[in-house]
């Protein structure tokens, strides 16, 4: 019997070591792996195997250490994202900036002329006074589109009425309309209504009929018009201007961007790209069709339900 006992005994404790050296080469086999993943997520890899099938503790450790991951990688990318657009933004508003500010300051040099013509001095106060115009648009346009990227103001929509919508744009639009004799004409039900931010895409609208008014030959004609469909509001804006390029045509929505033809032309790029953000936002798109020579159809498309 104590032969028994002694052979249990020296089992037992045989196995015993066995079962602490497992326990041992478990944990330093997690601790490894643990140690290799977080090693990885720090260092920002995107090579880090997770064993997210295995059923042990590792493997559920993993599941989460993956999900948090990825929570980083995403976060990093948003942040690296930004920080571009904010690299470019600065140095869009620099170049742009650049003009009026050179233009202001040729005026005031010959301004401060002692023997300058009334005649030549009045002319010049008149074109300085339209670079400071300039500037002023330019940095409202910049504040406003720097405030809807940064997420600074967040578009509210609400169940507003696409008619009142229409007719406070053409009413903002009306003085300039009449400077180029251009009729502007309307068709929408009172009735209609759609999901938007009632400010901010007043701004939108606002910024194609401009667009539209701008490049219209004096005389021209703009039909506005509204119509429903399935699951979105159409506004169209349709003129009989001189129409875009079909190389052209998705570049114009771009930050500072402008075509050729409308160098001459007031204006510094802002306008579309606004509009696009705001009906973007509102998860409702612009579409465009536009020939050279017969005018353009822009379509923002506002969704009907929340």
């Amino acid at each position: 019997m104590p032969v028994f006992l002694l052979v249990a005994a020296g089992l037992l404790f045989i196995a015993s070591v066995v079962m602490m050296a497992y326990a041992r080469y478990c944990f330093v086999t997690y601790s490894r792996k643990l140690s290799d993943c977080l090693d990885g997520m720090i260092a920002g890899r995107k090579d880090i195997e997770f064993e997210e099938e295995e059923d042990s503790l590792i493997g559920r450790v993993q599941v989460r250490m993956r999900q948090l991951y990825e929570i980083m990688q995403r976060r990093t990318e948003v942040s690296q994202r930004n920080q571009k657009n904010l690299e470019k933004t600065i140095s869009d508003i620099s170049h742009q900036l650049k003009t009026p500010i050179a233009s202001i300051r040729t005026y005031q040099n010959i301004l401060l002329r002692p023997n300058i013509d009334e005649k030549d001095r009045i002319e010049f106060l008149h074109n300085a006074e339209k670079q400071v115009d300039k500037l002023e648009f330019l940095i409202q346009a910049m504040i406003k589109m720097s405030r809807l990227e940064t997420g600074i103001v967040n578009v509210s929509p609400m169940k507003e009425s696409v008619y009142q919508l229409i007719e406070a744009v053409v009413c903002d639009a009306a003085l300039k309309a009449e400077a180029k004799n251009i009729g502007i004409s309307v068709d929408c039900n009172p009735t209609l209504t759609a999901y938007f931010d009632k400010r901010w895409t007043t701004e939108a609208l606002f910024n194609i009929l401009d667009n539209a008014v701008k490049y219209t030959g004096n005389g021209g004609n703009v039909k506005i018009s509204a119509s429903a469909t399935d699951f979105f509001v159409r506004i169209q804006v349709r003129d009989d201007g001189r129409g875009i390029e079909a190389a052209h045509i998705t570049e114009i929505f771009k930050r500072f961007y402008r075509e050729p033809s409308a160098a001459e032309s007031e204006g510094v790029g802002i306008g579309l790209y606004l509009a696009r953000e705001i009906i973007t936002k509102e998860k409702g798109f612009i579409e465009v069709r536009s020939k050279p020579g017969a005018g353009s159809l822009f379509s923002l498309n506002l969704p009907i339900e929340p």
